[in-house]
């Protein structure tokens, strides 16, 4: 599995050359001096896009990451990518159930586990069965899980947009 991965940026890169789009397993948008990191997979992240660049316009200090590759986990960009945020908000799309939340966030929090210097890590799961969050949506998330970084919460993950 490891080797798929020079495998895959080779792909990139090939369509990069072609179609002038280069993917990266972790790419950041205003995340290099930001206090809060915003990550997000997928479709999401246009969304997520527009809400940081309209909070950043606001003088909050946000970024987002955007995690492209999956398979085989990209631990060291991750690290790279977080190393100077305080707070890191993970969303997922699905839950894993009778475990800690999302599978997204269990990674992440499995590839800062052994950092000396490490963002605090809220976990949202949303955007469940197909729902979408809006870039107001996304701005709500963001301003939740700083505060809840401050005050912090009893539960291992907060759901957004679903019934309760």
């Amino acid at each position: 599995m490891r080797a798929a991965k020079e495998v895959i940026l080779q792909c990139w890169d090939e369509f990069g050359k072609s179609f002038g789009n280069y993917y990266h397993p972790v790419e950041c948008h205003r995340g290099e001096d930001a206090r809060t990191l915003l990550l997000t997979m997928g479709s999401f992240s246009e969304t997520a896009t527009a809400a940081i660049d309209k909070m950043r316009r606001e003088g909050k200090s946000v970024g987002l990451v955007k995690l492209r590759l999956w398979r085989p986990f990209p631990f060291e960009e991750i690290r790279q990518a977080v190393k100077s945020a305080e707070v890191l908000i993970v969303l997922d799309r699905a839950l894993s159930f009778g475990g800690p939340g999302g599978p997204v966030c269990s990674e992440i929090k499995a590839a800062l586990y052994n950092e000396e210097k490490r963002p605090k890590v809220i976990s949202f799961v949303g955007g469940l069965g197909g729902r979408d969050i809006t870039v107001a949506g996304f701005e709500e998330m963001v301003n939740k899980g700083i505060e809840i970084s401050k005050t912090g919460s009893e539960q291992e993950f907060e759901m957004f947009g679903v019934r309760e």
